[in-house]
């Protein structure tokens, strides 16, 4: 006689779901949509209400006559701000700079980062990343100050050392090549700390028990950086690379025109000083706001192909 099995139970679960109309929903959630009012403000206010004057680009624009009022010129500015050598002395000196500082301070700030990661002794930790994090809350006004100090040709601390020494002072602040350096210099104290932070934090989700095994496997201290923390990071450094690159065409204005002087001024100038001379010192709007425009399509059409190099690689992008 066949013994017939049990069936199997069978389990029902039941899923209400709740249609609700939109503005439920917002009333539901009201505290949260309460809390983003005023980012979305500051968007609005200081992000998108402005590109409304990039119209300014595309005319002949008078400041008395106004964005409506002034003659529409078309393309007639950006083929002056073409055809301008000083504006191209300023490209190339922007990508100059930033490609030199970010060859440096790049690798570096993953190499401090490493190295903090490997600091055992918590407050020693803590301290090393509070110094490390100061500089960049320092005003640029406070660092041009404190580089003048240090390597100004005359009475500057370095050059002193080096004369106590017996050698011959260098012009850090007057020579086009050492003002280079003395920038980049400034550059990387003032932000590899805080560039820090986003790895120290891709660090923490390294699983500890991948370190354990490789150590009972006899792995090196260097051997579990290269083979587990860099491979465990890798999306993360990817990601930086390509938005640091992004940034190419982009160059603050406080410290090439607070470092600079009219000594190195074929290296100092970039865009955002030159974009200063002309809509600040000469009121020539048009020709700023035609060279702002151009720099961020050049920066996004720049993010968008290290995006898509990043994917041919094998690597996730951003985009």
């Amino acid at each position: 006689m066949a013994v017939k099995k049990p069936k199997a139970p069978k389990y029902e679960q039941t899923f209400v779901v709740q249609k609700r109309g939109f503005w439920a929903t917002i009333w539901r959630y009201k505290w949260l949509y309460l809390m983003l009012i005023p980012v979305i403000a500051y968007f609005l206010v200081f992000r998108y209400a402005p590109m409304y004057g990039i119209l300014m680009a595309f005319q002949k624009y008078n400041p008395f006559k106004g964005i409506r009022g002034s003659e529409f010129v078309g393309l007639a500015v950006f083929k002056k701000v073409f055809a301008n050598s000083n504006f191209w002395m300023a490209v190339k000196n922007t990508l100059i700079l930033n490609f030199i500082t970010m060859l440096f301070n790049f690798p570096l700030t993953i190499l401090v980062a490493l190295m903090l990661n490997e600091v055992r002794h918590l407050a020693f930790k803590k301290l090393t990343q509070s110094i490390l994090y100061l500089p960049h809350f320092i005003s640029w006004v406070v660092v041009a100050g404190i580089a003048t100090n240090l390597f100004s040709l005359d009475g500057g601390t370095i050059n002193n050392i080096i004369i106590k020494m017996g050698g011959s002072g260098i012009p850090f602040l007057s020579n086009r090549s050492w003002w280079v350096f003395t920038y980049v210099v400034c550059n990387i104290w003032k932000e590899i700390g805080w560039g820090t932070i986003i790895y120290l934090a891709a660090l923490t989700g390294v699983d500890e028990s991948l370190y354990e095994a490789a150590y009972l496997d006899g792995a090196t201290r260097m051997q579990r950086i290269m083979y587990i923390t860099l491979p465990m990071i890798k999306s993360t450094i990817v990601t930086m690379l390509i938005l640091n690159v992004s940034r190419m065409m982009t160059i603050g204005i406080d410290a090439p025109l607070l470092l600079g002087n009219d000594a190195v001024i074929l290296s100092s100038e970039v865009i955002s000083t030159y974009v200063y001379r002309l809509g600040i010192i000469r009121t020539d709007y048009s020709q700023a706001t035609a060279i702002g425009l151009f720099q961020n399509i050049v920066n996004i059409i720049i993010l968008i192909a290290a995006d898509r190099f990043a994917k041919a690689i094998g690597e996730n992008g951003i985009i």
